[in-house]
């Protein structure tokens, strides 16, 4: 674990503890739905990810910086059995308080996305990492871990930021009418600009913007094949009146 991602598991400690709308888990009415229709997760801030993308019922799936009890218990809910692997403390309770309520197991590991997983080649069907790797500076490894411990003909479905995000200074994303003026070279790395004296603060934590050859190139050379995209917004951002701001795709291991 690097001293980074140490700081970026206790933002989200701080921001499960203030309720942060990715940290809240599943309410027991939530629940039973989910057990009475299909899956329906978010991996970006509005879309739920297409039905056809989900193997069948009974498959392992693997949910990577996936804590918070939000896509775990759904996932569990449709079938799948499910390991959710989170370096955060509170985002991995959330998923046993849930487990423990609705009276299913689930598999929860601590562990840092970028070193190498704790588990077994092969080991899955479906890797499902919603947007988080804007918390991390490097992608290959989380491309060739989740590629590894992926099945041949297994798939892996993530979310990630435009990094346009991170182009403009922070005014114009608080108070709506202000312009938006270009502020960071991309690609933005927190950690160099912390080092260079910027604050680091704990409701935002170190963040990276990453390019679309490290998140879509960065896969492909992992060996994945694209089987589907999709992009998605923030509609309470000034910034989603003029591009989207969150894509998803789909990667296929090859059999």
């Amino acid at each position: 674990m690097s001293g980074y991602t140490r700081y970026n598991s206790k933002m989200w400690d701080a921001w499960s503890e203030q309720r942060n709308q990715w940290t809240i888990p599943l309410s027991h009415e939530e629940f039973l739905k989910a057990k009475a229709e299909p899956p329906l997760i978010f991996l970006t801030p509005e879309k739920t990810v297409p039905l056809a993308w989900f193997p069948p019922a009974g498959a392992r799936v693997l949910g990577v910086a996936c804590g918070g009890g939000q896509q775990g218990p759904v996932l569990v809910a449709s079938g799948y059995e499910v390991s959710i692997m989170d370096l955060s403390d509170r985002q991995l309770g959330a998923e046993r308080l849930v487990a423990a309520r609705e009276g299913y197991r689930i598999d929860t590991v601590k562990a840092d996305m970028t070193v190498s997983f704790p588990f077994a080649s092969a080991s899955f069907d479906l890797v499902v990492n919603p947007v988080s790797n804007s918390y991390i500076e490097e992608l290959d490894n989380l491309w060739r871990e989740s590629f590894r411990v992926l099945k041949p003909g297994g798939a892996l479905m993530t979310g990630w930021a435009n990094p346009l995000l991170y182009l403009f200074e922070d005014a114009p994303f608080e108070q709506e009418g202000l312009d938006f003026v270009c502020k960071f070279p991309l690609p933005y790395n927190g950690r160099k600009m912390a080092e260079a004296g910027m604050e680091v603060r704990l409701d935002t934590g170190y963040q990276f913007s990453h390019t679309l050859e490290a998140q879509i190139g960065g896969q492909l050379r992992a060996g994945f094949v694209l089987k589907g995209f999709y992009e998605d917004t923030e509609s309470a951002s000034p910034l989603a009146r003029f591009t989207s701001m969150y894509a998803a795709d789909l990667a296929v291991k090859p059999a």
